[in-house]
């Protein structure tokens, strides 16, 4: 980064070069009376310029990332959990991730995949509770699908979470149809699945679920929550391994798995 604000400033040197011995205030005096030069010699390297804003947001957005996670390792985050809800991955793991998210969010689709993949690699170790943050009237009734098809079993409620999320588009320009559609597919008890969907309890849960993402300061989704420790946006896998080994170490445990970082066959 330094070399390249050299290369940009390079133009202003050449001009004061012809000093005997120009001096810092001299510089600075000159860039004063003539701040044009400055401009001129980084309008000349736009692409430069451009990458240096990237390279220092990217910066900055991971120096809040990584205070923000060490401040939830003194003190995790609890999201409530009940042991009756759907969950996937063993009841006993050493590690539970619960996600807010939106079944019409893109980002949150790709989310899922990461986490679907975060999970097969810790097969023994992690389980994940899907918890709602829908606004959309829409986000809404698939979320309640989903929840009253957790009723019937849990495993079709996760099979029914994987397919809206890889028929997003579907789901979208189809609406309720759709939604109900992939349910009766994926081979839901139709008159169950009517009763279930007017339990109060369950539109409770959802609306439950949002307010204690607000409550987080969650103000987007998807965001994770790794045994207290928060992953914000569709983050690449390996900030997932990153958190998973940071809880553990801050617990006084081992690496959860010793081939984490290697690629699967």
């Amino acid at each position: 980064m330094v070399s390249r604000t050299v290369l940009a400033m390079l133009p202003l040197l050449l001009l004061v070069a012809c000093a005997p011995s120009p001096s810092r205030d001299g510089v600075k005096e000159a860039i004063k009376e003539h701040p044009e030069i400055v401009l001129d010699a980084l309008g000349e390297r736009k692409a430069e310029l451009f990458a240096l804003v990237v390279e220092g947001q990217q910066d900055y957005q991971t120096g809040q990332r990584q205070a923000r996670q060490d401040a939830e390792l003194q003190k995790p985050l609890s999201p409530a959990i009940d042991p009756a809800r759907a969950m996937r991955g063993p009841a006993d793991a050493a590690t539970t991730v619960v996600v807010y998210s939106d079944f019409l969010c893109p980002y949150c689709a790709k989310g899922a995949t990461t986490l679907k993949e975060f999970a097969s690699r810790h097969p023994d170790s992690v389980r994940v509770l899907f918890k709602h943050y829908a606004t959309d009237e829409l986000a809404k009734q698939v979320a309640l699908v989903y929840e009253a098809l957790a009723a019937q079993n849990p495993q079709l409620a996760f099979a029914f979470h994987d397919a809206v999320f890889a028929a997003q588009t579907e789901v979208e320009q189809g609406g309720e149809p759709v939604v109900y559609a992939l349910a009766i597919k994926l081979g839901a008890n139709v008159n169950q699945l009517k009763r279930d969907l007017k339990r109060p309890e369950l539109a409770k849960r959802i609306e439950d679920d949002t307010a204690e993402a607000r409550a987080f300061g969650f103000d987007a989704t998807p965001t994770f929550v790794v045994n207290g420790v928060s992953v914000r946006g569709a983050a690449p896998l390996s900030e997932f391994e990153d958190v998973l080994r940071r809880v553990a170490r801050s617990g006084g445990q081992e690496a959860p798995c010793a081939a984490c970082d290697k690629k699967k066959p």
